[in-house]
């Protein structure tokens, strides 16, 4: 059974990361959408965690599944790269950053509000 909710959560994850990278068409260098599901992955991720770990099927259709197929560590590492080749420094900067910083504290956030 945690198989299957592995599975759903991350084809529903992954739906969900295709559509909201669709609501950023590419009009910046910035990096946009990775980072809008890198931030609400980690808030999501707060509050499952705070709220729901003891739920082991819960925990696994969305933290596993949903939040694993959402979040992405890959595109984020080939978009840095990307403002790298690019000489982008300013804007590598300013996406590590908002990154990495963000996404702790959107999670620290909602995990102890909840």
């Amino acid at each position: 059974m945690n198989l299957v909710m592995l599975a759903i959560g991350g084809a529903l994850g992954a739906i969900s990361r295709y559509e909201v990278v669709n609501l950023f068409q590419k009009k910046s260098s910035f990096p946009f959408s990775t980072l809008t599901v890198n931030l609400i992955g980690s808030a999501l991720l707060g509050v499952v965690m705070a709220l729901f770990v003891e739920t082991q099927l819960f925990y696994t259709f969305f933290a596993v599944g949903f939040l694993g197929a959402f979040t992405t560590f890959s595109t984020f590492s080939v978009e840095s790269m990307k403002l790298i080749q690019e000489h982008q420094w300013l804007t590598f900067i300013l996406y590590l950053t908002t990154t990495l910083t963000g996404s702790i504290l959107t999670f620290s956030l909602t995990f102890f509000l909840f």
